[in-house]
């Protein structure tokens, strides 16, 4: 029963909408946002929604696992994000529609005139990337109408790295199964190579904090989080287990929240 529920808390995408919700937690931390609890929602229901029909219409091998459950709480992931749009600004909801689109064109079947993003030869990381950044950063600021300056840039660039270093365990693990035509960054670069852009990108994400951070302790959290992802980053390998990228990789964003909130709290 709890290997079920287990598996049905990854499979489903609970797991990294949590993940999703974590980045966007700092976000308001840094900010000092008051919560909205229908934009948290929005954001959940929204990566439920758009995971699950990615992974439902791009592998045959999940669509023959995608049962009734997982399809009644993809369901009830979009008829929660629809209700909770009704609460956000008409700003938040245009990125949202954008970040959106961007997603679903993410997998498009390859054809002779466009095929999904994903299928852009170099793309897909920077794209991913991206859009994580986009909903954990622009669209709290949106929705709480704070300006987007220059902090706020370096916070998006910042969530964008680190977004970018920790899809790499993912596509260690795909390696052999990404069409090569994708151009990921293993593909590119082998394994050790990814590795090292990825560590690049983690000081990148600690350089940042210092610009970010109002006191040099501030900087500690990140520090933590960065040093567990290097050695996530360093540990994954093409034959990895079966949960290692989508469950322990995926709880980073938690672990650094957590980092985060207990520093603030001692």
């Amino acid at each position: 029963m709890i290997t079920k529920l287990f598996r049905f808390y990854v499979l489903s995408s609970t797991h990294v909408a949590l993940a999703v919700l974590s980045l966007s937690y700092l976000t308001h931390l840094h900010f000092d946002l008051s919560w909205q609890i229908e934009l948290f929602v929005f954001i959940f229901c929204a990566t439920v929604g758009t995971y699950n029909f990615i992974r439902y219409y791009a592998s045959l091998s999940i669509k023959a696992s995608f049962n009734i459950p997982f399809l009644v709480f993809s369901f009830l992931s979009v008829l929660g994000m629809g209700l909770s749009a009704t609460k956000l600004t008409s700003q938040t909801l245009l990125v949202a529609l954008l970040l959106g689109m961007m997603s679903l064109t993410y997998v498009l079947p390859s054809n002779r005139f466009f095929g999904g993003l994903r299928y852009l030869p170099f793309l897909k990381s920077f794209i991913v990337a991206a859009c994580w950044a986009s909903v954990v950063v622009i669209l709290p600021l949106h929705n709480h109408q704070v300006e987007f300056d220059r902090v706020a840039l370096l916070m998006w660039l910042q969530m964008a790295l680190w977004t970018f270093s920790t899809m790499i365990p993912f596509e260690i693990r795909d390696i052999t199964n990404d069409s090569e035509s994708m151009k990921t960054i293993p593909q590119v670069f082998g394994v050790r190579g990814a590795k090292m852009i990825g560590t690049l990108m983690l000081f990148g994400v600690v350089i940042l904090s210092f610009y970010l951070s109002l006191q040099s302790n501030d900087m500690i959290p990140t520090l933590i989080a960065c040093a567990l992802a290097l050695f996530c980053l360093w540990k994954s390998t093409v034959d990895q287990s079966t949960y290692y990228a989508s469950f322990w990789v995926e709880a980073l964003p938690m672990a650094w929240l957590l980092t985060v909130v207990f520093w603030k709290w001692i």
